[in-house]
């Protein structure tokens, strides 16, 4: 329940605080002071290293080298004693690595390794021998120094790399919170940073939010700025929205903001966390407070309160915001414009959009840019953005603003789902604008405008893209192209998609080219291409198009190539087979889903999703293998990909589990599989079982 001094309070006092900085030109803000471990990832370098050591540097000697005659190159070569191997094997008691090895060529002059510094070298092995192979934004992130064994920072690598061995995500996120346990500055960040790649698992692990929470509290303020950007993300990641997390949450940052922290790098992560915190922000007093009445420090920061309280979803502020706007210069600071922009239309959509909409048009009239205010209507619903980007478009756009207005038409067009046709007809509106765009400008505008067309995908949009089909160079963004014009009747595109299905890359993309076309060429040719080539790449990509365009009368002679597990033509009828919905292939996909044979099992997985959907078809068990191939670890990504895919299309309740499997895998870390299954999580809103 909303407070009545939230109510009353509104903006007044924060408009008072932040007129005086509005009142001159804003400058850009200048970059923060960072200490060296700001965002240090340690966790990724740790898995691919071969050898990680505790060394110091022994010996620098420099190298001078002659190249051509004429030029002087000066190699500087160090020799590092070992003090503690922490990964792999080093038997010998010096290693000589030279600048290139180490990659310190790239920093200044006062980044430097020196005589005596003891160093964290993470390594990997190359062609040569060892050398780092991901380089960091400076010496220090790239090569860690460190005080000794006994480094805090040597306990945390320590971590990563038992988390690295863990065989389940969950443990990872259960070794990383034990971890932070008295772990201060450089030693908390990679761990908070590992943390946030957990974020859906944490999200849902007691006692997460109370290990993260003394981090808010560092002396350190690049990991206080972590420890809240942890929070955020966890936040982000809680599709449960579990109150009680929320609330430790708000008050862990709430009581943090009474220590009147003075760096603005913590404190606008700390405004960020808390806007992604919903209502138990506005429930804490002390966090409605800060909100509505800190000190004024910088402008970032002021644009991230507002962005916060935008986030918070109270149109009451919408009065107050409206006069700070107003009151503000046009040429004030971007950042504090957009975010207010931003909140308005968060709000209300309609008077935020005339709100920003009137801005626009009074800072074109005064000669100003305009791109910044045009990428608000990026995340703007359709039904105010649409008729907003109509007027702009009648404003003589320079080609910044020309290619933020197509930005922002992309993003209008792409937030409309497939079955909202009210959203697709809106949308519909900026096609003209659109069309225009194609004619020439940036490239990258016009392939905005390009997937901005395809995603309208109305018979406006289609005419307008009907000449690219032609014009595009791209192979694949031409088939792309031609599948949107042949599902409204245009064949434009129908030999791209014939001629090219048989390249790998592209078969995907052709075969279902093909199939909107529904060219009456396409199936004579194909069956010719069955009949007469020798060519087995040709002959898979015929089956596959024949069974997308729902030929049935090869459905027998494809049986019988499935039936031939040897038979490199066998998983391509498979697949064929269930896009014909031949209930005959069912036996087929028994034996698929555990076939060693990759292909066959990925086959069998993609059919499955078709005829295990048959009426009067009795295919429990095909649909607990579709269940135990996804969360299989030992099995291909691309075959657990499509059991996802098969029981996403069947709306199989044992998809639950699989899904909660799946994203406890360490080996589909930084996959799409591992994206794909989070994203299936949050829409079906499973809670995961976790200790």
């Amino acid at each position: 329940m909303q407070h009545d001094n939230w109510r009353a309070l509104s903006f007044q006092r924060l408009g008072a605080l932040l007129l005086p900085l509005l009142i001159s030109i804003s400058p850009s803000a200048p970059a923060a002071h960072e200490e060296w471990f700001h965002g240090l990832d340690l966790e990724e370098p740790l898995r691919n290293a071969t050898l990680v050591l505790c060394a110091r540097v022994d010996e620098v000697q420099e190298i001078k080298l002659s190249t051509g005659g004429k030029g002087e190159q000066t190699l500087l070569q160090f020799k590092f004693i070992p003090v503690q191997i922490l990964k792999g094997v080093f038997s010998r008691d010096s290693l000589t690595l030279n600048s290139a090895d180490l990659g310190v060529w790239r920093f200044p002059a006062g980044q430097r390794l020196e005589r005596g510094q003891l160093r964290l070298l993470i390594l990997a092995r190359t062609g040569e021998g060892y050398a780092i192979t991901q380089p960091s934004s400076s010496l220090d992130q790239q090569i860690p120094p460190v005080r000794g064994v006994d480094d805090p920072l040597i306990a945390t690598v320590k971590t990563l790399l038992e988390v690295n061995a863990s065989t389940d995500r969950e443990k990872g996120v259960s070794l990383i919170l034990a971890g932070l346990r008295g772990r201060t500055g450089v030693a908390a960040v990679p761990l908070l940073s590992a943390l946030q790649r957990r974020a859906l698992l944490a999200a849902q692990t007691p006692g997460a939010i109370e290990a993260i929470a003394p981090s808010l509290a560092d002396v350190s303020p690049a990991a206080r700025a972590q420890g809240a950007n942890a929070i955020r993300a966890l936040l982000d990641a809680d599709y449960l929205d579990q109150a009680g997390v929320h609330e430790k949450a708000v008050s862990a940052l709430a009581a943090t903001f009474d220590r009147k922290d003075a760096n603005y790098v913590s404190r606008l992560a700390m405004f960020e966390a808390l806007g992604a915190a919903g209502q138990q922000s506005i429930d804490n007093e002390q966090a409605r407070t800060q909100l509505e009445n800190a000190a004024v420090s910088t402008y970032a920061e002021q644009a991230a309160r507002i962005h916060a309280l935008g986030e918070l979803h109270d149109s009451v502020q919408s009065r107050s915001v409206t006069e700070l706007l107003q009151r503000m210069p046009l040429d004030g600071a971007p950042a504090v414009q957009r975010a207010a922009e931003w909140a308005l239309i968060r709000f209300e959509p309609a008077s935020g959009t005339a709100v920003a909409l009137e801005r626009i048009r009074a800072k074109w009239n005064a000669g100003l840019g305009i791109a910044n205010e045009i990428t608000v209507f990026d995340e703007t619903p359709a039904a105010q953005a649409a008729p907003a980007l109509l007027e702009i478009w009648k404003l003589d756009l320079d080609e910044a603003e020309r290619d933020a207005f197509v930005e922002a038409c992309l993003r209008v067009a792409e937030s409309c789902s497939k079955t909202d046709a009210d959203c697709h007809r809106t949308a519909g509106e900026l096609v003209p604008p659109l069309s225009t765009t194609l004619a020439g400008g940036d490239p990258e505008a016009r392939h905005n405008a390009v997937e901005a067309l395809m995603s309208i995908d109305t018979d406006e949009a289609t005419k307008a893209l009907e000449p690219r089909v032609h014009e595009e160079r791209d192979v694949l963004e031409k088939l792309k192209i031609a599948d949107v014009l042949g599902r409204h009747g245009i064949r434009d595109g129908y030999p791209y998609a014939i001629e090219h299905m048989a390249e790998p890359e592209l078969l995907e993309q052709a075969v279902a080219t093909l199939a909107a076309i529904r060219d009456p060429r396409a199936i004579p040719e194909l069956r010719k291409i069955l009949e007469t080539s020798n060519d087995n790449e040709w002959n898979a990509t015929a089956i596959r198009a024949l069974g997308r365009l729902d030929a049935k009368e090869f459905a027998p002679r494809f049986l019988e190539l499935a039936g031939e597990a040897k038979n490199p033509l066998a998983p391509p009828a498979v697949i064929a087979l269930g896009d014909l919905r031949e209930p005959r292939a069912l036996g087929l996909l028994r034996a698929g889903l555990t076939s060693r044979n990759e292909e066959m099992a990925v086959a069998s997985a993609r059919a499955a999703g078709n005829l295990a959907a048959l009426p009067g078809t009795n295919a429990d068990d095909i649909r607990d293998q579709l269940a135990e191939l996804l969360s299989d670890p030992g099995a291909s990504q691309e075959a657990r990909g499509a059991a996802l895919d098969s029981l996403l299309a069947l709306h199989d309740p044992r998809l639950d589990g699989a899904l909660a499997g799946a994203v406890r895998d360490p080996g589909l870390e930084e996959s799409d599989l591992r994206y794909r299954a989070e994203k299936a999580l949050r829409e079906r809103k499973v809670k995961l079982n976790l200790p």
